[in-house]
Parts: C-alpha cells; structure tokens; sequence
C-alpha cells in the first residue's frame, strides 16, 4: 500500500467534499417556507455545512504543507558529499 498515493486521494476527496458543502451553503431558502421551525432547521444545516468546511479547509492546507516540505526536503539532501563542501 502507497501511503502517498493514499494521502493525495484522501485531500483530492476532502477537497470534493468541501466543494459539495459549499453548493449546501449556496442553495437559496425557499421563501415559501414560512414555517419557523423549517427555517431554524435550514439555517442551522448552513451553519454546520460551513462548520465542516472550514475545518476540511484547515485539515486539507495541513496535509498538504507536511507533503510540500517534504518534498522539499527530499530535493534539498545533497548525501554527504554535499554536506562536506
């Protein structure tokens, strides 16, 4: 098993995911919902939508920032012959 190649599915369904929440937060209420308790729960479903957002956002820049250095490190190791000059 490829942790990496798991890793990258993972942010790519994360980010998907973030993206499906974000189209529950763009839907309109319907104004003929009149009912409060529809209302109250619509807007809660928006608040929690953008709740989980957010939090995939931060999870997702977190991945991606340990893969980024990483990499980085990797093409930064010269072995010891780079580390004697």
């Amino acid at each position: 098993m490829d942790i990496k190649k798991k890793r990258g599915l993972i942010l790519k369904a994360a980010e998907n995911s973030i993206n499906e929440l974000i189209k529950v937060m763009n839907k309109k209420m319907d104004p003929d919902e009149l009912d409060p308790e529809k209302v109250k729960i619509s807007a809660s479903a928006y608040r929690l939508a953008m709740e989980d957002a957010i939090t995939m956002l931060d999870r997702v820049e977190e991945l991606s920032n340990i893969k980024e250095e990483g990499e980085k490190e990797k093409r930064e190791f010269f072995g010891v012959e780079g580390r004697a000059k």
